[in-house]
Formats: structure tokens, C-alpha cells, sequence
């Protein structure tokens, strides 16, 4: 196991193999597979499941990551989503147009125009002006709402998880500790270290129904672009200098 970007070589050979019973002008070929694994930060822990099944194969991964709870059963029915809903008047319009249409809809989903200026756990309020009624009426026809987050934080001191998040010391930092500003959906954004368990933590406190201004029980979160995606950085991600929580340089 390794978070690091790796390579691995794969040769394909056939050798050839003789008894002591066959002469050597009957040597037989045999089939070899000869592999060279390369990982940019050098340490490799490698498990191999030798099932011989999948389902045995399964079992056995889920030994070592521990199992995945099952989705509630709302999770797994039909959910409409599209880039992007107008405004209220707009997702209203859909959900009447499966009512009329009797097809049947669990879920809708709001990608990030529905916040103030790409803030995430905010709601524009011009497009959006009363949330909690909204998804009071989506419930009523037993159905939810979804919201994404994204974890890039805008670059604005008025933005109060910026603003906590940067007088905490809770972004990632460059390899000179400064805080590490890339560019994405809102712009000028910066990225939370996860690798420090006090800012899941802290995080996760956004979801309460306190924190998060206009939410409701029926709202649920849509955890978006979880490998940093960084417009202007190489590759279209970190650098692999930055440096986590720990010490840890992005390239491990």
C-alpha cells in the first residue's frame, strides 16, 4: 500500500527447462511473469489476496480496510442531478415534471451555483431564498435533498470557515510554512490538512444542523473532488512538495 504515484514494470518471458530425463533438445518453455515496482517515495507494503474467488478476494481486502456500512435504501434508488439548477422555481419545475410523469425520484441533488459565491455550506440566498422550506417540501413527498462540498475553502476573510480555518493554522502548507493558495472552482482557494485528526474534527462540525445556516434533517451532503483538483498546479493537483500534518511532503 502506497499513496505515493507508482510505477510498475510487467515482462512477460518464456524460459526454457530441461529434466534430467529429456535430452536438451527437448528443453520446455515455461511461462514467467517477472515484475519491478518503483514508488516515488520509496517504501512499499504489498498484501496480496490469493482469493481463489471473488467473493474470497473480497473478504479478505475487507480484513485489512474493515467493511463498508450499507447505504440506506433511499441511497441506492433513482436521484436526478444536473451543472446546473437555475434556482428554486427551477428544481420546483423538475420535481413537478416527475410528479406529472409519475416516474419515480428518491433524491435531488444542488451542485455549487447553489451557494453564496461557491462558499460551501452557504446558500445563495437571491436563487434560494427559503432553503428549509424547500426541503420541508421535497419530505413531504418522501423525498431528499443533496448539497455538495467541496474541500478547496475560498480566499475570503468575510467566509467564516476561511477566516476560523486560517486562524487555526488548519491548511496545507508549503515546503517554506507559509499557507499553500491554488486556484479552483471559487478561485483563489486554499485546502484543509486532513491529515490532522483535530481538522476532521473540527470539520465535521460544519455538517451540525447549528452550524450549517439553513439546512434541515431531510439535507444530505455531497463530498465532492477529494483528490485536490488545483487548476493552475502541475498536473492539475499539489505540487509534491507541500506538506501535510506530520511532516509528510504531498509525494508520500
Amino acid at each position: 500500500m502506497n499513496a505515493a504515484e507508482g510505477w510498475i514494470d510487467v515482462n512477460h518471458n518464456k524460459n526454457l527447462f530441461s529434466t534430467a530425463t529429456k535430452p536438451i533438445t527437448d528443453n520446455i518453455e515455461i511461462p514467467e511473469v517477472t515484475t519491478h515496482w518503483m514508488f516515488e517515495s520509496g517504501i512499499f507494503d504489498g498484501f496480496f489476496f490469493m482469493g481463489p474467488t471473488p467473493r474470497d478476494i473480497f473478504k479478505q481486502y475487507t480484513t485489512i480496510t474493515g467493511a463498508a456500512p450499507l447505504p440506506p435504501l433511499w441511497a441506492i434508488a433513482y436521484h436526478q442531478c444536473r451543472w446546473n439548477y437555475i434556482d428554486e422555481d427551477d428544481v420546483r419545475g423538475v420535481l413537478n415534471g416527475f410528479e406529472q410523469h409519475q416516474i419515480p425520484l428518491d433524491v435531488i441533488w444542488l451542485d455549487i451555483e447553489h451557494t453564496n459565491g461557491k462558499r460551501y455550506f452557504t446558500w445563495d440566498l437571491k436563487k434560494f431564498p427559503n432553503p428549509e422550506k424547500l426541503q420541508n417540501d421535497i419530505a413531504f413527498y418522501r423525498r431528499k435533498l443533496v448539497t455538495i462540498s467541496d474541500p478547496h475553502i475560498k480566499k475570503d476573510d468575510a467566509y467564516h470557515i476561511y477566516s476560523e480555518a486560517k486562524a487555526r493554522g488548519y491548511f496545507v502548507k508549503t515546503k517554506d510554512g507559509q499557507d499553500y493558495e491554488g486556484s479552483c472552482w471559487p478561485g483563489s482557494s486554499m485546502w484543509l490538512d486532513f491529515f490532522n485528526p483535530d481538522i476532521s474534527q473540527w470539520y465535521s462540525q460544519r455538517y451540525l444542523l447549528e452550524n450549517y445556516k439553513g439546512s434541515t434533517e431531510n439535507l444530505f451532503l455531497w463530498n465532492d473532488m477529494n483528490e485536490p483538483s488545483v487548476f493552475n498546479g502541475p498536473e492539475i493537483t499539489f505540487p509534491k512538495d507541500l506538506v501535510h500534518h506530520g511532516g509528510w511532503e504531498d509525494r508520500e
